[in-house]
């Protein structure tokens, strides 16, 4: 059955992109290294950069898909989320799947997570490692997850590592493009949330890239906004001890990003606290 699944299903992929062209071009050339061929690659834009355009144009007639370039500038919103949904709204699929400009697939992505969904599964999640080796920890999604397991931390499903059915992506209004950070995990929420049933690829099918450049993951007041409109959003769905873990985030960046030393000071002895809380009620559930 997976087999012929396979045979017979369509997946489109969505690049969101950013001004970085270099890495571009490598993230479409692991797209057309694929071992199950796509049935199409749309690249959104949220720059509407000349270049950038010459960059996805300059893809097409060199692979076995169509590659169409989205100039996504106009959406109203600055977001990844943003890009994403822009790029969604063009392709034709049965499957959306999802690669950031900056990380790469392995040649079986498409192949495996296409494969773990069968005919039932409405997404499938494979596994995440940042290339280089370093602070960056990447969680490993497991099987069976309920919404209070990840609306707090996220247990390993980012923009690059997942594929859905495409009907099921559209009902449930893609990503959220007001929210800066988190939008994918503000998505598996709502997926789980929806009912959506997962599979799980238990083998490393996605390369996080580490740069200079700017990323979601950088320590800014910027990020510090995303987290509160999350945590704003889902609220209701909120524990104390997940409150307490997302203010710990907030904490961590305005212990480095504070106006004064004294701002500093105070969200370091805070995190320290919140993040003692955290390990006790940690060693206590054990």
């Amino acid at each position: 059955m997976p087999d012929a699944f396979r045979a017979e299903v369509t997946v489109s992929c969505v690049v969101p992109t950013h001004g970085r062209d270099d890495m571009l071009s490598d993230a479409i050339a692991s797209i057309a290294a694929q071992t199950l061929t796509p049935f199409e690659l749309v690249v959104a834009d949220d720059l509407g950069s000349p270049s950038t355009r010459a960059t996805v144009l300059g893809w097409a007639g060199r692979v076995p898909f169509p590659v169409r370039y989205v100039d996504a500038s106009g959406s109203g919103w600055s977001s990844a989320g943003a890009s994403r949904n822009a790029g969604a709204q063009h392709v034709s699929g049965d499957l959306v799947a999802f690669l950031d400009d900056d990380d790469l697939w392995e040649p079986d992505f498409l192949e495996q997570l296409t494969g773990a969904l069968g005919v039932d599964g409405d997404f499938a999640v494979g596994w995440t490692d940042a290339e280089s080796v370093g602070p960056y920890r990447i969680a490993r999604i497991v099987p069976g997850l309920r919404v209070q397991d990840v609306v707090a931390r996220n247990p390993g499903f980012v923009g690059s590592n997942f594929l859905m059915r495409r009907e099921a992506f559209n009902r449930i209004g893609g990503f959220d493009p007001s929210l800066t950070v988190s939008n994918d995990k503000d998505l598996l929420v709502r997926a789980l949330l929806d009912g959506m049933r997962y599979a799980v690829v238990s083998k490393v099918v996605v390369r996080n890239r580490i740069h200079d450049g700017p990323q979601l993951t950088d320590k800014t007041e910027r990020r510090v906004r995303g987290i509160e409109s999350y945590i704003a959003k889902h609220d209701a769905l909120l524990s104390e001890q997940d409150r307490r873990y997302l203010r710990s985030q907030i904490l961590s960046i305005r212990r480095q990003t504070g106006p004064t030393r004294t701002a500093r000071s105070r969200s370091t002895a805070a995190l320290a606290r919140d993040r003692a809380r955290l390990q006790l009620v940690e060693a206590v559930r054990r």
